[in-house]
């Protein structure tokens, strides 16, 4: 993923000032924040709560008054807006609400992961656990993969809610939310007048991983590509911002560019599947050697094409009659 840290200013079409606000969420890896300086103060996610990254935050805004003249520090946010509910965008919650205490809201789908997150963390790893058993992964290798899933969890707890919204205009504010799951249930891409706030749904140079559904709903391929389409079909927008990455000035086209990606990855996983295959060996040919955390994402990326492929009767289990005797057996995938 590509990084970049500087700091941003634009205007929309209706004359609403936004910074990019650029914050290094875990080593190497950058969150774009985003303020809005409109009616009331709003900032679009908070990066992961880390020690650093809560520093970063705050100390960007003297960056704000030093290079643009901007009278602004983040005990003035009055609205805290999460794109989703990923904890580089929405761990710093808790430092913001110490700061400044702003309203906090977040797409309907995803707020129990901020209202109930322990629970959230323990039901998601208990389907990642099973996942991975099913997979072909062995014992060993699924104690240190979950414990790399959740290596990142431990500075946040549980937190408020103000407010939730769905699809349409976000009350209150100038927003209008595009929900855009795939990457996440309650994904949005924000739009203020000509301006896109793409979130992971569509970055500049990456795609954002995917997963499959059987671990989290509304993730999985078929979720993303609807969501893609969505946003190829928004009228009016002249600028993309992400997540992370750089500025996007034609997101229709990079969203065409991920799906045909994704596509040629789908092709790809179907031909290696001539015979009998696990996900960890479908895995290994896709991605070849990884290691650390990249181990756990090739294998949920692996598992979102394989079950976008056999929901589609395009891939078919061949171990049918072990599935059935067994408790919780490895599955074998092959063409249909």
């Amino acid at each position: 993923m590509k990084n970049n840290k500087q700091v941003a200013r634009y205007e929309t079409s209706a004359g609403t000032v936004v910074y990019k606000l650029p914050i290094e969420a875990f080593p190497n890896h950058v969150t774009n924040c985003y303020l809005i300086l409109d009616d009331a103060v709003t900032l679009i996610d908070a990066a992961s709560g880390w020690e650093k990254s809560n520093a970063e935050l705050k100390d960007i805004f003297d960056t704000l008054r030093s290079e643009f003249g901007e009278a602004v520090t983040l005990a003035d946010v009055g609205r805290l807006i999460f794109t989703h509910g990923h904890i580089d965008h929405f761990g710093g919650l808790n430092f913001v609400v110490k700061e400044a205490n702003p309203e906090v809201g977040i797409h309907a789908l995803d707020a129990s992961v901020l209202k109930n997150f322990d629970e959230r963390l323990i039901v998601a790893t208990k389907n990642l656990q099973v996942y991975l058993q099913r997979a072909g992964v062995s014992d060993k290798n699924i104690e240190k993969l979950l414990a790399l899933h959740k290596w990142s969890k431990g500075t946040f707890h549980a937190s408020k809610v103000d407010f939730t919204f769905e699809e349409g205009p976000i009350a209150g504010t100038n927003l209008y939310a595009h929900h855009t799951p795939g990457h996440c249930p309650g994904q949005c891409c924000l739009q203020l007048d000509d301006i896109l706030f793409t979130a992971d749904h569509v970055l500049s140079h990456t795609t954002p991983t995917q997963s499959p559904e059987f671990i989290y709903r509304y993730t999985g391929l078929g979720h993303y590509f609807e969501s893609l389409q969505k946003i190829r079909n928004v009228d009016d927008v002249r600028l993309g911002l992400g997540g992370h990455e750089d500025d996007m000035n034609d997101v229709p086209r990079r969203a065409a560019d991920i799906v045909a990606f994704h596509q040629r990855r789908l092709e790809k996983t179907l031909n290696l599947c001539d015979e009998p295959k696990s996900i960890q060996t479908i895995s290994k040919e896709l991605f070849g050697e990884r290691k650390d955390y990249h181990v756990l994402l090739a294998f949920l990326e692996t598992g979102a094409h394989v079950e976008y492929l056999y929901e589609r009767g395009q891939l078919t289990v061949s171990n049918i009659d072990e599935i059935e005797d067994a408790p919780n057996p490895v599955l074998l995938y092959c063409k249909a």
